[in-house]
């Protein structure tokens, strides 16, 4: 394969889109404040209960750089996911890359999330690049989008990652 050209063979997860991935455990004020408290965010409508029902928004909302963590799986005891669910990318018949690069990661944040919210996700393969050689090896670019709900099937928000995977070259 030249590094202009993508296979058929790969060409064909593009656009696929994942199974669902349900978040462990809802949103809640307690994971709320303990985040606020690690980053120092004094931003009371994350934990003021009276600020936040009189701001815009009506009530307590959740920090929106802490939409992924609501769909962390559990650590222990290990949950095994379906083959189908989460990152679409992690199956891509890539050969020997073994080494993933976070290239970006870009959230945009649609509706406020709130305690009480459930949240869930899937995943999109937008795109899979040709081989390319970097100074860091020959690998692919891959680019993703997970889409984030709530118990609504509102879309409250997207993250689009670009991960390189690659192997190193001597």
């Amino acid at each position: 394969m030249t590094t202009e050209e993508l296979s058929p063979e790969l060409q064909k997860y593009v656009g696929r889109v994942s199974a669902f991935v349900e978040g462990p455990d809802e949103v809640n004020k307690a994971m709320i404040r303990h985040w606020c408290e690690m980053v120092e965010d004094a931003n009371p409508v994350y934990t003021d209960e009276e600020y936040a029902k009189n701001s815009e928004y009506g009530g307590i909302i959740c920090p929106s750089a802490m939409l992924s963590t609501w769909v962390y799986p559990r650590w222990w005891p290990p949950v095994e996911m379906p083959p189908d669910a989460g990152p679409a990318q992690l199956d891509l018949p890539l050969g020997d890359v073994p080494i993933p690069a976070v290239i970006s990661w870009t959230d945009e944040y649609l509706l406020p999330v709130r305690p009480g919210d459930r949240i869930r996700y899937n995943t999109r393969l937008e795109s899979v690049s040709p081989l390319k050689k970097t100074r860091l090896g020959a690998g692919y670019f891959i680019t993703t989008t997970n889409y984030y709900y709530n118990q609504r099937d509102e879309l409250v928000g997207t993250t689009q990652y670009v991960l390189f995977r690659y192997r190193m070259e001597e």
